[in-house]
């Protein structure tokens, strides 16, 4: 009976946070839809004024905006990452705050607490050292089994490949197997 309604509310909860993400996902896209929009350069040269739609700035697209395009992403994801984890905890937070929640539920969803601090932590540590390293950007997704890295630039060499490796399985104590680095072009 106790597990039936464990398993039921982990469901429901797993639910709700794959509903939050989509959310989170389709709301941060049409949102940079309308920052696209609002964007529009409006220059002015004497008495010309030049307005550059959307579809002229991805023809004439340089080396600057294709930079601006890559930091949007890296800070693009840490916002959504932290909303998405703020609202995991928060959902974490209810249960143990529950009065009508069973004990064993209580000391899962501080387990899961505690699980999840610890994966901010390591992802935050990861990318500080790989920044400290000379990288411009990095975003370190941690998962159970795998550690995904994505590094704001085109080519990697080897000896740059390594290092993040090194950082990564020191970091988070996985195998160089469940690593994937990937440049950001």
């Amino acid at each position: 009976m106790i597990v039936k309604r464990k398993s039921i509310i982990m469901g429901i909860l797993m639910f709700l946070l794959i509903i939050t993400g989509y959310l989170n996902f389709r709301y941060n896209q049409n949102a940079s839809d309308l920052k696209s929009e609002d964007m529009l350069i409006d220059d002015r040269k004497e008495d010309d004024i030049l307005v550059k739609d959307l579809a002229t700035d991805q023809e004439l697209e340089t080396d600057g905006s294709i930079e601006t395009s890559s930091k949007n992403f890296f800070k693009d994801f840490r916002y959504d990452r932290e909303n998405t984890r703020k609202k995991e905890i928060e959902y974490i937070k209810n249960i143990i705050d529950n009065p009508n929640s069973d004990k064993e539920m209580k000391v899962e969803a501080q387990s899961q607490l505690l699980e999840l601090t610890n994966v901010m932590e390591k992802e935050l540590g990861v990318e500080g050292l790989i920044k400290a390293k000379g990288f411009n950007d990095v975003v370190v997704i941690l998962h159970e089994n795998s550690v995904n890295v994505v590094v704001d630039k085109d080519d990697l060499s080897p000896e740059e490949v390594a290092q993040i490796l090194d950082i990564v399985k020191r970091e988070t104590g996985q195998q160089a197997d469940n690593i994937k680095i990937i440049p950001k072009s």
